[in-house]
């Protein structure tokens, strides 16, 4: 591991390495062709120290499955299970959550006003991406014809842009997650929740874009 390598590809050797740069906001999913130097140099921080860093976080012990190595099946198992179905759940919920919250604090001047209305686009345009990936992507995988899905991969990527861009101004209207000290319960909720979404939306990015789609081409 060295400060050439590219974050995708880091994290698609040692899956705990997402962690870390999950802490200084490293995108690793659509933006994971960048050199780990010159994330790094993004931000002003030392390649080395993120090194060392990642190295130390990979010795804990945490489970790092190399996905690279698995069955294109399971991968795509994996996939469904892990990020599909629970997102299909989550994003109704915290829909729910945000109309409760800017309803309730309508008056409050750090509302996070208009984050309903973001967060329901957000939900049409994912469960729109994944009938592309389940009806579509998935079964030419699974029947080994994946090298023929060119065109609908490009497309699927953009999808992960976009995504990645709406990923972004949630952070904006909430202000990178920062709650006021007023906040009530359900508001904590909200935004602890969509910490999380955007925490497992890069890890889901990252798995298409830089194993599951290379893969299924023949890269």
């Amino acid at each position: 591991m060295n400060t050439t390598n590219r974050i995708g590809d880091m994290v698609a050797e040692l899956p705990s390495a997402a962690k870390v740069f999950h802490r200084y906001r490293m995108d690793f999913c659509c933006g994971g062709s960048q050199t780990l130097e010159f994330a790094c140099s993004e931000q002003g921080l030392d390649p080395k120290a993120i090194i060392a860093e990642i190295e130390r976080e990979g010795s804990k012990g945490n489970s790092n499955v190399l996905w690279s190595d698995q069955p294109l099946d399971t991968l795509i198992d994996h996939i469904i299970g892990t990020f599909h179905v629970p997102i299909k759940e989550e994003l109704p919920r915290l829909l729910e959550l945000a109309q409760k919250v800017e309803a309730a604090h309508a008056e409050k001047p750090d509302v996070p006003k208009g984050l309903a209305h973001h967060i329901s686009n957000i939900h049409e345009e994912v469960n729109e991406h994944l009938i592309k990936e389940e009806q579509i992507l998935f079964p030419l995988i699974r029947n080994s014809k994946g090298s023929n899905a060119n065109m609908s991969i490009k497309v699927l990527v953009q999808d992960h842009e976009d995504l990645g861009k709406n990923l972004g101004i949630t952070r904006e209207l909430t202000n990178n997650f920062d709650l006021p000290d007023h906040a009530c319960a359900t508001w904590r909720e909200l935004y602890l929740s969509l910490e999380q979404l955007e925490k497992d939306m890069m890890e889901h990015i990252h798995l298409e874009n830089n194993i599951l789609f290379p893969r299924a081409l023949g890269q």
